[in-house]
């Protein structure tokens, strides 16, 4: 059997990085190099699908080890967000048979609790349940301490601390050095705030000046190192404190082997900064900022805002946002980020270009546009002339890239975005290169220049690294676009597949963002002629992308028109005219800056209208699949790219286009384009 053991905090209020730290610490336990591998990048792209996505294939892979598995979640009423408790619910519900799931608590979890009790699924062990019998007490006290307290005494203090172990070992320090141990312990009355109160102001009281100094100051750490701490407590021996605290049992905690970190108890650690607090309130503020500046030196980024935060040192706690938010945004932490800028003071985010540009992007994130233009005029209004803290070439260069991810505004205002920004971020080291060359690739194919497009798409994909599943994504499908529309119908049918490979392996299917992929499949499946087969993909495209508005609406034209087209294919001009209206009213906002598009939808809106041909006229004569070919023939497809996108023989084909010419009574191409729009067919 196997303990994974995850002590969470208040920074674990981010799904994303709550089930990172829960992964990686299964994976600590022996279960190999390769669990969780694709759960831990899928992680990074599931956003606020978490449950729908990623959480079946951590299930899944733990449902398949040999041996049991226990997770530990300590603290966990440091949880407060609804969507944590949500994906730790669905995890609880579709727990395998092998894992157990153990959650320490001060308060109970807003869990299914009452069903898990109602169907025998949950083990509790409540505070009553772990007060302390007389007889434990004693063997503590007495055989373990060596207080010699008599039975009467040990009474009155299990009735006084109501067996709460915590406040009996607190009380056991106390008593070590007492004569009249008696005396002591008769003076305990009233709550147990006030027996905690005490039994802190006694523990304290009996240390030497120097410990308890360095107790109090060194309570605000969550974690604590020899020269951390003598950075905040402000003299060396810090490091010799530590080990002698961890071995006198005062609730000091090694968390690793060689003896370099410690943490308090939690519940002792509480106690500490409400004494330093309530005596020294101005003193707080300062150990916070000799934390963090030690954290800084040390690389130690999210403790050291952490500890800027708390010291007020906002001008710090903003460079280091404004720095690292890149890395923690593109690794699914986006709630992390919004966290730290909500800490921050407002009139700071809005006269500062680099913190405006961070909002922007999380706005643009969550679909609200009107929020992310009024952040990126924000940061366009200030003064800031040199290269930002996350190494973005300048404020100018960070809108650009904005828009031109995000697709806001027009194609051509897009595209021009897009140049902008590839000529002031050029350098492929760059973290946003990839994200430069996808806008510019496919801001190029929406305006229609599909044979300039290629290169910079193809660059795109080769600077794609680990965990950018959704930017990878993005490139595969607008790749397989251009390869559809050059002819190379074999090109456009692997990459599309390699997008489906990448969607299932990461579990993304429920994604919004993944409906790209139906998107280029169901266009490779349409020019294939499997028209059923489309029409299920692109409309499970649909039903995806309608659940996150504030996508691009590019990439919904794209599939909206290419829809149409099959059910004009199929013969079911109702739901193509239906399609193309929901087409038209999407582009309606881009008036004249729409690229490829209003041809597009004029072109296929004019097919809708052209007069019906009489009831199965046509269906006697054709084929299906000389149907198929004669589709084909109204576009820029040769007869060899058609045998192509078919997968048959060149002469194949060739004798199908004959056979569609002999029986429509046309001797041309164009004569046969021409018949099959007046007759309604395409």
């Amino acid at each position: 059997m196997c303990f994974a053991w995850v002590s969470v905090d208040e920074q674990d209020n981010d799904p994303i990085r709550m089930w990172r730290h829960i992964v990686e610490a299964l994976r600590r336990v022996a279960l190999g190099e390769d669990f969780g591998a694709d759960v831990l990048v899928g992680i990074s792209a599931a956003g606020q699908r978490l449950v729908e996505t990623v959480l079946p294939m951590l299930i899944n892979e733990l449902a398949e080890l040999p041996h049991r598995v226990v997770l530990m979640l300590d603290d966990y009423q440091l949880v407060t967000e609804d969507r944590c408790h949500e994906s730790v619910g669905f995890f609880v519900e579709h727990l395998p048979e092998n894992v157990h799931l153990v959650l320490l608590s001060r308060t109970d979890p807003p869990l299914p609790l009452g069903r898990l009790r109602a169907r025998g699924e949950m083990i509790e062990i409540r505070t009553e349940q772990l007060a302390f019998s007389q007889e434990e007490a004693a063997c503590l006290l007495n055989e373990k301490m060596g207080l010699d307290i008599g039975p009467d005494d040990l009474y009155v203090l299990l009735e006084r601390t109501e067996g709460w172990p915590a406040g009996l070992y607190l009380a056991s320090l106390s008593l070590q050095n007492r004569e009249d141990k008696h005396a002591f312990i008769a003076s305990f009355g009233g709550s147990n705030r006030y027996i905690v109160d005490l039994l802190v102001e006694e523990v304290l009281a009996g240390l030497p000046k120097e410990v308890r100094e360095f107790l109090l100051k060194t309570s605000v750490l969550r974690r604590m190192t020899g020269p951390l701490c003598d950075v905040v407590v402000g003299r060396e021996g810090s490091g010799k404190v530590l080990r002698e605290l961890a071995r006198s049992n005062l609730f000091v905690v090694p968390l690793d082997e060689e003896g370099e970190w410690y943490r308090y108890h939690h519940l002792f650690s509480d106690l500490l900064l409400y004494e330093l607090r309530s005596n020294q309130p101005e003193l707080v503020r300062v150990l916070h900022g000799r934390a963090s500046a030690w954290l800084g030196g040390a690389g130690f980024f999210e403790e050291n805002i952490r500890h800027a935060i708390a010291a007020r040192d906002y001008e710090r706690a903003s460079m280091l946002v404004a720095r690292h938010w890149y890395e923690y945004v593109f690794a699914g932490q986006t709630a992390t980020v919004e966290r730290w800028l909500e800490a921050l003071p407002e009139d700071l985010i809005n006269s500062d270009s680099a913190l405006a540009l961070v909002k922007a992007w999380i706005s643009a994130l969550y679909g609200r546009q009107e929020e992310t233009e009024r952040f990126l005029t924000l940061a366009e209004s200030g003064s800031y002339e040199r290269k930002l803290p996350d190494s973005t070439a300048s404020v100018e260069a960070g809108v650009a890239i904005v828009r031109v991810v995000f697709g806001l505004g027009g194609i051509q205002s897009t595209l021009e975005a897009a140049r902008l920004a590839a000529a002031l971020e050029p350098e492929q080291t760059s973290p946003r290169a990839a994200l430069v060359r996808f806008g510019l690739g496919g801001s190029l194919y929406l305006s229609g220049d599909t044979s300039q497009a290629r290169k910079p798409l193809e660059e795109a994909l080769e600077l794609t690294k680990d965990g950018q599943s959704l930017v990878r994504m993005a490139i595969l499908c607008f790749l397989s676009f251009v390869a559809a529309d050059e002819g190379h119908m074999e090109e456009a049918q692997s990459l599309a597949r390699e997008l489906r490979a990448l969607v299932d392996r990461f579990g993304l299917e429920k994604l919004p963002q993944a409906s790209v992929a139906h998107i280029a499949f169901g266009r490779v499946l349409a020019a294939r002629g499997k028209l059923e087969e489309a029409q299920k993909e692109l409309e499970g495209a649909f039903s995806a992308r309608r659940k996150l508005p504030g996508l691009s609406a590019w990439g919904t034209l794209l599939g909206l028109l290419a829809l149409a087209k099959v059910h004009l294919a199929r013969g079911n001009r109702a739901a193509g005219r239906a399609v193309l209206a929901e087409a038209r009213a999407t582009l309606e906002p881009f008036a004249d800056d729409a690229g490829i598009f209003p041809e597009i939808l004029e072109r296929q809106e004019r097919k809708l209208r052209a007069r019906k041909p009489p009831q199965g006229q046509l269906d006697d004569e054709l084929t299906e699949r000389e149907l198929v070919v004669l589709r084909l023939l109204d576009s820029e497809l040769t007869t060899r790219q058609m045998a192509q996108s078919l997968y048959v023989a060149t002469n194949t084909v060739r004798t199908q286009i004959k056979s569609v010419y002999r029986k429509l009574g046309v001797s041309s191409r164009e004569e046969a384009v021409e018949r099959a729009h007046a007759r309604g067919v395409i």
